[in-house]
């Protein structure tokens, strides 16, 4: 037997003892030996080929995402690998679990200029929780712990992407083949500490008893039970990200919600700005709430490692976890005797005034129309995946009450690229409807993921936006300035692709309703299984005057008490 097969094996036998069974391979010669033996017993994993490795990197990213275990991702030598590069960053910057295993050519081939041959070594050293280089020897002894290491470092704290880079000779098979063990074991977990230091216990206490605040929300990895239960302690309004999936209307009965903070917290009135923040999870979308943030005086973050979306925020209190906190909160109910009842009856009266005015003011851009109707008419327990630039935005403006739905947006980096394949992923793990609201740039920018869409979705909806290009460049100060050509190059138009010949040609069932009524008729009935892709026109007229819609919106909200 090939030595590389017996470290393979032994490092096989590890992902399937700790529970990792995902595994995604794009096509190549020296990736033959891990692909050979994963075949081999494919019984015991979910493996599946995706051609193209930037596809197959934001694949993995989204099968993850459900997961939250490690996907494996698995490719070739050279540029196969460079390709990675961005879902690895996201990843990263998401804290989402992969293993990414590059295949590599024998140390001594490097600085010869053979073919295929790229200086492998930590190439992606500034986006990694962890890396190793996994040499030629005949060496076996230390695989067991490569592997525990590689799913160690990526499924806890903070969750984020390991690599290997494993180098082979030829040849790379031989007939010799023995059959890995099936021992599934357990997953590696850290130990939480459950007890809270009295020294940060005191420190909490004191910026927080009697004192003005909120608890603001991003993306996060806790229950939102536990939230729920923190901000009923200490009696704060909860403001909410689309993100942080705690708008549901059933939260807002006993709780003060706040879900439109990007309107709000655009006004500088000192009645809406707090002595204390507790911030759970990444940064808000609306950099609104993010700035109002900068004017309190004690910042508390709660986040499970030491990568904080802090931006630019003292921090003047880190913990790790919001059990340990809830756990001594629950012994000291009577110091919260001051329950702000006044301040939430405020914010939930500014959230609802703010809320009527969106209505009002926004009615006439028909991409927030036609998005709240698909949100009204989501099937139940859908996931909502939102696009970056202009589809979050809106996703915050429009977010309100609304139950059984899971929103997954790619914050880590906020890039455009990699939706499709993202979210072919995410459908490729769930039998549950997955929805995909991208801008029309964003869909041409993803157009290999509809291969990857074709071969490994269930049923994913692709909603694009089509509004002539990246409207959300007409919102920014420099489009005054750059007429001349700031269509052309910022804006970007692209009047020469066709989505309609485009989805005829991948047999990709496709629907561009002009009317409200006909799109709740497509979302109702007529989307099926695999992929369907729904374009939507907009004048781009529409986003012209969005920024005097916002100005109106902020003006007909009365911040009097």
């Amino acid at each position: 037997m090939l030595n590389h097969d017996k470290q393979i094996n032994i490092f096989l036998e590890q992902l399937v003892t700790y529970s990792v069974k995902d595994i995604v391979i794009s096509p190549g010669s020296r990736s033959t030996p891990l692909v050979n033996n994963i075949l081999k017993n494919k019984h015991l994993f979910n493996v599946h080929l995706v051609l193209d490795e930037r596809s197959a990197g934001y694949f993995a990213l989204g099968r993850s995402k459900i997961s939250n275990k490690a996907t494996v991702l698995i490719c070739t030598s050279g540029t196969a690998t460079l390709n990675y590069s961005p879902a690895i960053a996201e990843s990263f910057y998401s804290k989402v679990p992969l293993i990414v295993i590059t295949s590599d050519r024998p140390m001594h081939y490097r600085h010869t200029g053979s073919n295929q041959t790229l200086i492998q070594s930590d190439i992606y050293k500034n986006n990694i929780n962890w890396f190793y280089d996994v040499p030629i020897t005949d060496k076996t002894n230390f695989i067991s712990n490569v592997a525990y290491k590689s799913v160690y470092l990526s499924e806890n704290a903070p969750q984020g992407p390991v690599h290997i880079n494993w180098q082979f000779e030829e040849p790379f098979t031989d007939k010799d083949f023995i059959k890995i063990k099936s021992n599934v074991r357990k997953n590696i977990t850290d130990d939480k500490k459950m007890i809270l230091d009295p020294e940060k216990l005191k420190l909490f206490l004191d910026m927080v008893v009697n004192k003005k605040g909120v608890i603001v929300v991003g993306s996060h990895k806790f229950e939102n039970s536990e939230i729920l239960e923190l901000a009923k302690i200490v009696n704060w309004p909860i403001v909410a990200d689309p993100l942080s999936n705690l708008r549901k209307s059933d939260y807002y009965e006993n709780n003060t919600i706040i879900d439109t903070g990007d309107m709000i917290f655009r006004e500088e009135d000192k009645r809406i700005n707090s002595e204390t923040i507790i911030h759970i999870g990444s940064l808000p979308v609306s950099k609104y709430i993010s700035k109002n943030m900068e004017k309190a005086n004690n910042h508390i973050f709660i986040e499970d490692s030491e990568r904080i979306a802090h931006e630019f925020f003292e921090i003047d209190l880190h913990l790790l976890s919001l059990d340990i906190i809830l756990n001594e909160l629950k012994n000291q109910n009577n110091l919260f005797l001051n329950n702000h009842e006044k301040r939430n009856r405020y914010f939930k009266n500014l959230n609802n005034k703010a809320r009527e005015s969106i209505n009002k003011n926004f009615s006439q851009i028909d991409e927030i129309t036609y998005k709240k109707s698909i949100i009204n008419n989501l099937p139940k327990n859908s996931i909502y995946i939102s696009g970056n630039s202009l589809p979050i935005r809106i996703l915050d403006i429009i977010l309100n009450k609304c139950d059984d739905i899971r929103f997954i947006g790619n914050r880590g980096l906020s890039g455009i690229d990699g939706n499709i394949s993202i979210a072919s992923g995410i459908s490729s793990i769930t039998d549950n409807h997955v929805f995909l609201d991208l801008g029309d740039l964003a869909f041409i920018h993803d157009l290999g993921g509809l291969i990857t869409a074709k071969r490994n979705a269930k049923n994913l909806t692709i909603i694009v936006n089509n509004n002539g290009g990246g409207q959300i460049f007409n919102l920014l100060p420099q489009s005054k300035d750059l007429v001349d050509f700031y269509d052309e190059w910022f804006i970007t138009p692209h009047e020469n692709i066709n989505l309609s010949e485009l989805s005829n040609s991948l047999k990709i069932r496709y629907f561009n309703p002009t009317k409200e009524s006909e799109l709740k008729k497509i979302i109702n009935k007529e989307i099926k299984n695999n992929i369907n892709i729904i374009e939507m026109n907009f004048k781009n007229t529409d986003y012209h005057n969005y920024n005097s819609h916002i100005k109106k919106v902020i003006e007909n909200i009365n911040f009097d008490e």
